[in-house]
């Protein structure tokens, strides 16, 4: 909870914050701590099973503003329980560290009206630039980012509070986004680096370019988004959506949704030949239907993702994705797969989410079919074969089921700002890969326990 988001009632904050709050009344500060459990377990093969478990949390503090002017920095930490014996390095880095600390936003920021400007270490969050914050650690980047209400005013504090630059949640009618980044430090690391996810060489950074625009059709209120990246060297992106809702009566409704991506070479390409590849050209092309009920919080949507084939390119039609895990864009992306990895091939599924006892209690559940055109056996990460597969025999048509449920229980009856939450995926291939070190099913587990104040 953001200190002095109601500054006339202290009430609405935790303990902790009610103190700080009275010492700061204009700064706006969050912080959490918590512990955090991740379990990877691959059937049939235990040494192959990996865990993290550490302690951990934020401390994100923003100015009060002097002519337009404020100050914005987030600092992160994790450190290793000693609970497990081989930790998977999601949440403490790489082996032999044991820990990270960083100062991952420092940030200059200017708001002239409908304007914001911030330059520096950010957090930023776009359909395929942005944080991935389920762990201690997200990822931040060293730049300059504006956002431009163009049409209708956003929230009077928007932009004073911690959160990230995004378009996401204005009330504005239009919307721009513009950015320049430089480098970036990862979910794995508390140092900046020139690199990504791909290939540890230096390079230029990104720009992206966004814009949202938010209205109604007799009645029916609507949302179009349109973002380009260009990732110098590797590939450019588009990505375009569409959102349509229909209200019933009783707080009810139909939605449906639209999603296309379009990727290409970025320039030369000058990186892929790290990868194999000497192209890249990707297109993904998703729908969804679905049904909101409960006062609009509780839904359940069909969802539908097509990705086609472009022989010779990077994994013959497959996505390159240098600043972004498997985020959510896309309608069918589970826990651990998605088509952003995956493809090209096509997948299909259900959604739905529920809230219960005075909506404490969250539910989420979904089970989706993955057809995979190329499929090897869940070997995403690395690409020393022929046009960025991994190296090995590839099973066409490979088909993989993934199941998610997940639940988050609000506990501020215990103690105001107190959560936990746990998320299970469960993954099966359908044809075997046959690779030594994979076997169905494969379970994924993660578990927090986490105070904010």
């Amino acid at each position: 909870m953001a200190l002095g988001a109601d500054p006339g009632n202290d009430n609405t904050l935790s303990p902790p914050a009610q103190f700080i709050h009275k010492l700061l009344p204009e700064t706006k500060i969050d912080a959490m701590v918590g512990l955090i459990n991740f379990s990877y377990l691959n059937h049939g093969h235990s040494q192959e099973d990996t865990h993290a478990n550490a302690i951990g949390g934020h401390v994100y503090i923003h100015s009060p503003e002097l002519y337009g002017l404020s100050v914005g920095v987030a600092a992160n930490f994790a450190t290793w329980t000693g609970f497990y014996l081989h930790n998977d390095p999601e949440l403490t880095g790489p082996y032999p560290s044991h820990g990270m600390a960083a100062l991952r936003n420092a940030y200059l920021q200017y708001t002239y009206g409908p304007v914001v400007l911030r330059g520096g270490r950010l957090f930023i969050q776009t359909p395929y630039v942005n944080m991935d914050y389920y762990t201690f650690s997200p990822r931040a980047f060293t730049g300059v980012a504006t956002v431009i209400d163009i049409i209708g005013g956003g929230k009077a504090d928007q932009w004073s509070g911690t959160g990230p630059l995004q378009l996401a949640g204005s009330p504005a009618t239009l919307s721009v986004f513009a950015g320049r980044m430089y480098s970036y430090e990862s979910r794995y690391s508390p140092e900046f680096t020139t690199g990504n996810r791909y290939s540890s060489t230096h390079n230029n950074g990104f720009y992206v370019l966004g814009a949202r625009y938010a209205g109604a059709v007799v009645g029916n209120p609507f949302a179009l988004q349109a973002w380009y990246y260009n990732f110098y060297g590797f590939s450019t992106l588009f990505y375009g959506q569409a959102d349509l809702r229909h209200p019933l009566s009783s707080g009810q409704s139909l939605f449906a949704g639209f999603q296309v991506v379009s990727q290409g070479t970025s320039g030369t390409g000058g990186y892929l030949p790290e990868l194999n590849a000497t192209s890249v050209r990707a297109e993904v092309y998703g729908a969804k239907l679905g049904y909101a009920f409960n006062d609009n919080r509780d839904s359940v949507a069909l969802v539908y993702d097509y990705s086609p084939v472009n022989y010779s390119a990077f994994r013959h039609g497959g996505m390159l994705h240098p600043y972004n895990d498997l985020s959510g864009t896309l309608y069918t992306t589970t826990m651990q797969t998605g088509i952003s990895d995956y493809g090209p091939g096509f997948a299909y599924g259900i959604t739905s989410n529920f809230s219960l006892l005075a909506k404490k209690l969250q539910i989420s559940a979904s089970f989706i079919r993955y057809l995979v055109r190329y499929g090897y056996g869940g070997s995403v990460y690395t690409y020393n074969g022929a046009y960025g597969f991994p190296t090995g025999e590839a099973i066409p048509n490979q088909n993989l089921w993934s199941m998610d449920v997940g639940f988050s229980y609000d506990l501020s009856s215990v103690l105001k700002g107190l959560t936990v939450a746990d998320y299970t995926d469960i993954s099966v291939a359908g044809n075997r890969a046959g690779y030594p070190h994979y076997t169905n099913p494969y379970f994924s587990n993660r578990f927090y326990f986490k105070y904010h104040f």
